[in-house]
């Protein structure tokens, strides 16, 4: 889903390609879900959700995901946030992945289910929000999303 009000970057699944970042998906898979294939846009939004995912009767739960990073280093943003599939309010507080770091490869990132969501039906919003600078970068790059109880 896009929810870009400029339209400059979408969430899409293929080969990235952007002037930096990754050239394959995570473990050199042909397909990853990345903030446009090419290099992300100006004042851009966006907003990648799953599938809604039942947490009934799961004590704790672990998000695992491969992320690559490649964005401006200071003005560009994004965060994971957890959803009530219902009525989509947000459970629990957002966690923000750290877009200082430039990615040389794929980083796999591990992240506890907040309680807040156990219990419910749920739906992850990966969120990428860049600032008015023209960049040559690819932005956020996501594969290998799983989740995980315990």
């Amino acid at each position: 889903m896009v929810n870009d009000a400029s339209a400059n970057t979408q969430w899409e699944l293929g080969a990235p390609s952007g002037t930096t970042g990754p050239l394959t998906g995570a473990g050199q898979s042909l397909n990853a879900w990345s903030t446009n294939l090419g290099d992300y846009g100006t004042d851009s939004d966006v907003s990648l959700f799953s599938p809604s995912l039942d947490f009934s009767g799961i004590p704790g739960a672990e998000l695992t995901f491969d992320a690559f990073r490649d964005a401006d280093g200071f003005a560009d943003i994004a965060s994971v946030r957890l959803l009530r599939a219902a009525d989509e309010v947000q459970l629990g507080d957002a966690v923000d992945i750290d877009m200082t770091i430039f990615d040389t490869d794929w980083t796999t990132i591990e992240l506890p289910v907040d309680p807040a969501a156990l219990g419910e039906t749920i739906i992850i919003e990966f969120n990428f929000t860049s600032d008015s600078s023209p960049d040559a970068f690819s932005g956020l790059s996501i594969d290998d999303v799983s989740i995980s109880a315990n």
